[in-house]
This record gives structure tokens, sequence and C-alpha cells, in this order.
């Protein structure tokens, strides 16, 4: 086959491929020997159709069958001969048999349009102090020993207090009709947790078991629960049970019930919630820096990068938020994430998610970053257990597929930022990590602070 290149702009090719006719006479005699074979026509006794009579009936599908399979077998070879990496499934926009017997098509091939590397070694970074206060380890520890609470019946006439637990009836009613899909019987109700609304709560704290009352409150326009939105609801409630928490006491024998505790006193499991938290505080305080050098590249390589690259990233983006709401099992209006508005919301966002890949890409190459078979292998290890495969199963039937490679990507990427972390220059405070152009509160921080949150 030839193949040749012809720029369209700095982030675009056109690539031309033609077969000669030859190869081309070669796979039509081949799809009419079959179709000879095969095809039943009235008056003719199988397997002796001519040839002419056979493509009157058949020529447009075998062409179509022909040019698809010419396009789909010779196009990743077409792609290696002109040496272009394409950054998202190319357009093939003209096929032809030509008046000499060969085929050709084109394509719009999207790449990487040429840029200079910024500088990214000695780049000024603040890193914060990781602290972790005591309070913070008490809290945590506060909210494990309320985990660990027993729930036991309030013997006592009392009212409902902040703490409790309320085993409640109610019912529902919307402009004067029972909400029946609310209706609830046997509800409990942790007092101080808003868990049905910020206020309904409150309106239980004072009353007593065996009470029957009512109120009402106002839902926001922007509640899921579509036939309660931007409504007030009419309640009437009747308290069946009050409940009230028992929490253990702080000593080593809670430390040592907790389920797979490892714990022998309670000062080890302070120590085991002192340590996760610092680990928390290290996680946010690394990504702080990955924003913040994404940050600096972003602004330090400026270039643009194809329309149809960012419309397939703002695709991407949806799918994932697509995955994010179903895997959670929450309702949404899946057209929404193709909707014009939400596309257009999404863009600048999606260029600069392609953009930041790019600088870290090129960064890689020239650092001759690669992964080790340590590193595939963890990658194997973590798919795996994302989706309950074995690693081995992994390596051996996905290694090529898709979901692999864009994590051996980002692998790659975050060995990038490793390297920009090591060699970078640490100042005191944020303001001396500012870059001269970065004005004081500007946008541009915000948004590509939010950039690096989507990578």
């Amino acid at each position: 086959m030839n193949v040749s290149v012809t720029d369209v702009n700095p982030g675009q090719k056109k690539l031309r491929v033609e077969i000669p006719a030859s190869r081309v006479r070669e796979e039509f005699e081949g799809k009419y020997r079959d179709l000879a074979k095969k095809v039943k026509l009235k008056g003719f006794r199988p397997g002796k159709v001519p040839r002419n009579i056979i493509k009157s009936y058949y020529e447009k599908a075998v062409e179509h069958e022909v040019s698809s399979q010419f396009i789909q077998e010779t196009f990743p070879d077409a792609l290696k001969e002109a040496n272009l990496k394409p950054l998202t499934q190319a357009d093939v926009s003209e096929s032809n048999f030509e008046d000499d017997g060969s085929f050709s098509y084109t394509a719009m091939v999207d790449i990487s349009p040429p840029f200079e590397l910024p500088e990214y070694k000695g780049l000024k970074l603040y890193k914060a102090p990781i602290e972790v206060p005591e309070e913070q380890v008490d809290a945590e520890i506060e909210r494990i020993r309320q985990g660990h609470a027993q729930l036991k019946a309030v013997e006592s006439d009392r009212s409902i207090r902040d703490g409790d637990v309320a085993v409640v009836d109610f019912t529902p009613t919307v402009e004067g009709k029972v909400f029946e899909k609310g209706q609830t019987q046997d509800f409990m109700v942790e007092i101080g947790k808003g868990a049905l609304h910020p206020d309904f709560d409150k309106h239980l704290i004072g009353h007593k078991r065996g009470e029957t009352f009512s109120f009402e409150l106002d839902y926001p326009a922007e509640t899921p629960t579509k036939d309660i939105a931007g409504k007030r609801v009419h309640f009437e409630v009747a308290v069946k049970e009050l409940k009230e928490k028992e929490l253990p006491e702080l000593n080593d024998e809670f430390a040592q019930s907790i389920a797979g505790s490892k714990f022998d006193t309670i000062e080890d499991l302070k120590e085991e919630v002192r340590k996760q938290i610092r680990e928390r505080e290290e996680q946010k305080v690394s990504h702080e820096l990955s924003t913040m050098i994404t940050e600096k590249l972003l602004r330090r390589a400026p270039f643009e990068v194809s329309p149809r690259v960012v419309e397939a990233e703002t695709g991407k983006m949806a799918d994932n938020l697509r995955y994010q709401f179903e895997s959670q099992g929450l309702k949404f209006d899946a057209a929404r994430f193709d909707s014009p508005e939400f596309r257009s919301s999404y863009k600048t966002q999606a260029e600069k998610n392609v953009r930041i890949r790019l600088i870290l890409g090129k960064i890689a190459e020239a650092e001759q970053i690669s992964l080790s078979d340590a590193d595939n292998d963890d990658i194997y290890r973590e798919i795996g257990s994302a989706y309950g495969i074995d690693a081995d199963k992994v390596k051996r039937e996905y290694a090529d597929s898709s979901f692999v490679e864009q994590s051996r990507e980002r692998k790659i990427e975050d060995k990038v930022l490793k390297l920009i972390e090591a060699e970078a220059v640490y100042v005191e405070t944020p303001e001396e990590g500012r870059d001269p152009e970065e004005a004081s509160g500007s946008e541009g921080g915000a948004e590509q602070a939010e950039s690096a949150k989507q990578e």
C-alpha cells in the first residue's frame, strides 16, 4: 500500500492510503467465488450462477464489505508507517474504488500539536506541614466508639432528646394528597443526624413515646425526589419506640473488642488512628502538590488541541460520571450527560485534561520514564482487585486492553509527578510558590486546581 500525509493544522494530519489494483482485484475475486458457492437464484443451479448476474445483485454489498475490510486491516499499519499517534479515533472521510482498479481512503488524524516543554525541574512549591492534632485523634476515637454503641429501650416516660433513636411511623402529604411513596412504617430516626431533612429531627425533640403530632417542612427545588422538590410537605408522625445509645467505656477491653482487632490497649488503638490520619494528610498534601505542578505546567506550556479530541475527552468524562452514579445506585437522567449544556460546561475541563496528559507524556519521553515488570504486575493486581478478577487472568487476557493501557499511562504520569516533586525547590509560604504571572486569587488558578481534581 502507498501512504501519504498532508498537514491540515498543527494538531491534525490527513492520511491517504492507496491499495494497489492487484490486491483489490484479488479480494473481489475471492468474495465473488465465495458468493458463487452459496448464492441461490431462480433458474440457476447452485454454484452455476454467472458472475455478471451475481454482480448485478450484490455489487454494492461486496464493495462495502471489501472497503470496510481494507480500512480495518490497513489503517493500523498505515499509522505506523506515517509515524502518527492519534489522540482519538480517526475519521475516515473518503473512500473510493479508483478507475485504475485501486482502492483509496483518507482519514483525518488528530495528534499532539508540537509544543516546547516548559521548565519542570526546580519548580517552586509549597508543601504544607503535616500535623495530627490530638483532638482530631480523640474525635476519630469517639466516632469509632459511637459506631460500637448499643441501643437500649428507654423505660422511663422521658421526652426525646438529641442523640436518641426514635422508631416512628409517618405519612407525608403534598398539596393535600398523601405522598404514598414516602409513607413509612417503623423508621429509625437518630436525632441530630438530619437524614430525612435537616429540620425533621428537631420536630421530634420534646415529644414522648405514644404521641402523635404533625408539622410541615419546606423542600428545596433541587431535592432529588421530584414529587416534593420545591414544595411544602405536611407530616403526620407517630412515635412508637424510644431508644438511647449505651456507649462502651474507652478502655483496653474496648480496643480488644473491635472486629478484627490487633490492639491490646486503648493506646494501641489511638496510635493506629493517629497513623491513619497522618496517611490521609500525606495523601492530601501529595494531591495539593500535584495540583500545584499541573497548574504551573499548564500555564507554562500554552497550546491548543483539536476540537475533536476535546469532544472525545468530554465523552469520557460523561461516561465516568455515569459509572459513578450507577455504581452508587443513584438515580439520574442519562440523557443529561449527552446534552449540549453538559458538554459545553465540561469543554474547558476536558481540554485541560488532554493538555496535561500530553505535557506529562512528553516529560516521560524526555526522562525515559517507563514501567518495570513490577509496575505492570501492580497494575494487574489493582485492576483484578477492582473487578474481582485474578491478576494472572488480567495479564493473560486483558494486557492489551484500553483500560489496562490507561492504567499504565496514569502510573507513568504519577512517576513524572514524583520526579518533579523530587526536583522541586520547596518554599515556606504558598505566596512564595506562585509564578510571577499568577495573579493573587486569579480565576485561572481556581480553574487549574479543578483540572487537577478531575485528573
